[in-house]
């Protein structure tokens, strides 16, 4: 059992230092930076309105109602 999760930890490690490592050859090795910059900042706006709606649909539905 111990074993199993530091494989996974160390998969998971490996994963966002690759993922790092691409993201950042993206922005500054090619021509595609200022592109990657905007997928970025929309998804990071997406995701903050997803939430913020998520909040609101939760407190419109009332456990009593059910």
């Amino acid at each position: 059992m111990v074993e199993t999760e530091k494989i996974r930890g160390i998969i998971l490690l490996s994963i966002a230092l690759i993922g790092f490592s691409i993201y950042s050859y993206i922005l500054f090795g090619t021509g595609f930076g200022i592109v990657l910059m905007k997928l970025t900042a929309i998804a990071i706006v997406g995701i903050i309105f997803f939430i913020i709606g998520w909040i609101g649909f939760t407190l419109t539905i009332n456990e009593k109602d059910k």
